[in-house]
């Protein structure tokens, strides 16, 4: 590509602060075909699994087998977090799936922020998918998208959000709040509205699962999990004999959901959309009143 910028700071990250065996490693890199003006490249794992949201639709796993990829991801985190590498762009794409049991790869950590890393974007906030950002991201975004100088700092807490938003659509089929809301409501139902408690979806989801995924998207990020190493904890008990964990993602009784929200979520984005635009239809009869009490006394 005529710019490099994003894919050496990448580079710089898997080769340096990011070697974790479940984040993607680098073998090579170089320039091609000329070694010295010719386009740079560089050379990953190749990963053969499908991203996790369709390795979890596709392969059906147990809730244990999903605890145990989620426990992985979260220690991967803890690494990367514990070397001041912030992924920032967390998604069920970019986290893919070795194998059919659930071994987990991170990947794309293009956007990602660590010490002493160039500048990638303009904007208040970082780079980043808008379905996936924290609440307090988009406040921060709210309050100072007129500011071109503000900068938003990423924390741990954003990361542990996303994988939250990541293990609520495994477990569910669906997002907290569908990325095709549109962007102001898509915004102020992050911010503002509980989502829809996991097991309301799929009745499958164990009580302690539906408990971690709630408390990862907390609207405010004390209220998180702290870091990836306490997730991972809290995630190590579903190995219980408990017969919930055991049982399968979808069945006959709850199949995997078809990827429109649920009648819940379209109430809600119509009761949203209703209080975003209140202001505007009552504004109108208020000024037709006005023109016609003003026509009437001074004949506008």
């Amino acid at each position: 590509h005529t710019t490099e910028g994003r894919a050496l700071r990448e580079l710089t990250l898997l080769l340096d602060r990011a070697v974790h065996p479940n984040v993607v490693a680098v073998h090579a890199c170089g320039r091609w075909p000329d070694i010295v003006t010719g386009h740079f490249y560089f050379v990953m794992d190749w990963v053969p699994g499908p991203p996790l949201h369709v390795w979890a639709e596709q392969h059906n796993p147990s809730f244990r087998q999903l605890a145990e990829t989620f426990r992985r991801v979260a220690l991967a985190l803890d690494t990367l977090h514990a070397g001041d590498v912030l992924h920032r762009d967390l998604k069920p794409e970019h986290i893919l799936l070795r194998d059919t049991e659930g071994d987990p790869v991170l990947i794309d950590l293009g956007a990602s922020a660590y010490t002493g890393a160039p500048t990638l974007t303009t904007g208040p906030l970082p780079p980043g998918t808008r379905h996936l950002r924290s609440p307090e991201a988009i406040r921060f975004h709210q309050r100072h998208w007129r500011h071109p100088d503000a900068r938003y700092q990423s924390v741990a807490t954003d990361d542990l959000y996303a994988l939250g938003v990541c293990l609520y659509r495994a477990a569910t089929g669906h997002y907290p709040f569908p990325p095709d809301w549109p962007a102001d409501v898509l915004c102020a139902a992050i911010t503002s509205q509980p989502p829809v408690v996991p097991s309301e979806l799929n009745p499958r989801i164990p009580p302690e699962l539906d408990a971690i995924i709630l408390r990862l998207l907390e609207k405010l990020p004390e209220k998180r999990f702290q870091s990836g190493a306490e997730l991972a904890s809290t995630l190590a008990p579903s190995r219980s004999t408990s017969a919930h964990w055991d049982a399968p993602l979808f069945g006959t009784d709850t199949p995997a959901p078809p990827p429109q929200p649920p009648s819940r979520a379209h109430a809600r984005v119509h009761h949203l959309r209703t209080r975003l635009l209140r202001p505007r239809v009552l504004a109108l009869p208020a000024v037709l009143l006005l023109l016609a009490v003003g026509w009437l006394l001074h004949g506008w």
